[in-house]
Parts: structure tokens; C-alpha cells; sequence
């Protein structure tokens, strides 16, 4: 029955950390770029159980079957599927169409995004909203006052004059990344060059979150967790009745 705790509270733990990446994602459904996570749980290993004993089959154990102590999180994954573009006409804003990121100049190094609302700073180079440099082939994007073009390679034009071209990445394993927080990401892997990837200026990547799909899935794991309550509480009442009744017996 104690093994029943324990089941029923890793269920709950569970479906509790499902609700927060799905809280995650909503919150974030109006995000520029923003990927949606699905967090990934399995049970724990099966473990035999034997009556061990029996008074009626001396010195033999009877196999009673296999049961796990409930389930556990995996691991978090981030969905990378494309979503759609919103036209905002501005020319700082870049959006991706196909498999890669922008690449960004942080403190702790480059890092990679999808979230194209980039800004010209004081100086005339191109940033983040958060200020940090967006990467290019040869150097920071220095723009200037003047009007500039992008064209789908990632040139960048200025006053007829190719300046720069944005640094763009791919990587192999997509599963490598992981979320930094600012709409960023982080990896270890080595960086590889897009071959299906295009530059849209004055469009902006949409988040790739269903808001009718995600509330779904919380009103499931919602139903989840009261279920599991429900068993923690016949548990209890059962070990309250083993205690206070069978005892006295």
C-alpha cells in the first residue's frame, strides 16, 4: 500500500511539471520565434513482485507479477517546426524560412535564435532587443542612418553597396540545443552552414504554439493530477483505517 504513495506522488509531481511547460508556452504564444518545449516522462524500471513464504508451498516463491514505482520526467524537448510570418514592413525585422538561426554576440560567446525583431542601435549596428550584436560574416551589421535591404541570402545593402552578410547557422542535431533564456539558444555542437534557409526582411516568425492544442493538453494534465490526488487520499484513508482499526483487533 506504501508503494501506492509513492506511485500516485511521482504521478502528481509529474503532471505538475507538464503544467508549468505548458504555462511556459502559452505565455509565450505571442513571442516572436518562440519554439514550444513538450516535456517527455516513462515509468521507472518494473521490478518483479513475489509472495514469498506461502505457507503452502514452503520454501517456493510464487511470481505475482511486475509494477514500477510510478513515472519520472525524461526530459524536456523544444519543437523546432516552422510556424508562420507576420508582415510588419520594418527593415530591421528578419524572419527564417526553413532549418537554422540567427547568430548572436553575447557575454558567454555566440548564441542562436529565431527571434528576428532586431534593432539599429546608437551606433548604426544591427541588436537585439536585449542589445546584443547580431552576427555578421565580417564583423557587426553596420547599417547607419541609411535605408537597407536584405536580400534572401542574407546580404545586407546599403546605399546599392553590399556591406555584410548575416551569419546564419545549422546544426545536425537540433535535439543538441538548449533554451538560454531571451529567446536563445546554446550548444556545444559545431556549426554548419544552412543549405535551405532564407532571409525574409520586414517579416517576423510567429510562435510555433497552438493556444486550442496547449489548453487541451492543461486541461488533461489538469485531470491527471486530481485523479492522482483522489488515489493519494483512498490510499490514506486506507493506511488511517489499517492503524486505528485493524490494529485494536
Amino acid at each position: 500500500m506504501i508503494r501506492s504513495f509513492y506511485i500516485a506522488g511521482t504521478a502528481m509531481t509529474t503532471q505538475a511539471d507538464k503544467l508549468d511547460v505548458l504555462t511556459n508556452n502559452l505565455t509565450n504564444v505571442d513571442t516572436t520565434g518562440y519554439k514550444k518545449d513538450k516535456l517527455i516522462s516513462r515509468s521507472f524500471s518494473d521490478v518483479l513482485i513475489e509472495r514469498l513464504n506461502d505457507p503452502y508451498v514452503m520454501n517456493i516463491s510464487n511470481k505475482i507479477g511486475y509494477q514500477n514505482d510510478g513515472i519520472h520526467i525524461d526530459e524536456v524537448v523544444t519543437d523546432f517546426s516552422q510556424s508562420g510570418f507576420e508582415e510588419t514592413a520594418r527593415l530591421s525585422d528578419l524572419a527564417l524560412e526553413g532549418t537554422g538561426f540567427f547568430v548572436v554576440e553575447t557575454p558567454e560567446g555566440d548564441m542562436y535564435t529565431r527571434d528576428g525583431n532586431f534593432f539599429v542601435n546608437a551606433d548604426g549596428d544591427l541588436v537585439t532587443s536585449d542589445g546584443y550584436y547580431l552576427a555578421g560574416e565580417n564583423g557587426h551589421i553596420h547599417v547607419g542612418n541609411e535605408e537597407f535591404a536584405v536580400d534572401s541570402q542574407g546580404y545586407v545593402i546599403v546605399n546599392g553597396q553590399t556591406v555584410n552578410r548575416i551569419s546564419l547557422a545549422a546544426f545536425d542535431d537540433l535535439g543538441g540545443l538548449r533554451k538560454d533564456g531571451n529567446n536563445l539558444f546554446m550548444t556545444n555542437q559545431p556549426v554548419r552552414t544552412p543549405t535551405d534557409l532564407q532571409v525574409k526582411q520586414g517579416f517576423l516568425e510567429t510562435s510555433n504554439v497552438d493556444t486550442a492544442d496547449e489548453l487541451v493538453k492543461m486541461m488533461e494534465v489538469t485531470r491527471a493530477f486530481s485523479f492522482n490526488q483522489r488515489v493519494l487520499t483512498m490510499v490514506d484513508q486506507s493506511l488511517e483505517k489499517t492503524v486505528n482499526e485493524v490494529g485494536r483487533v
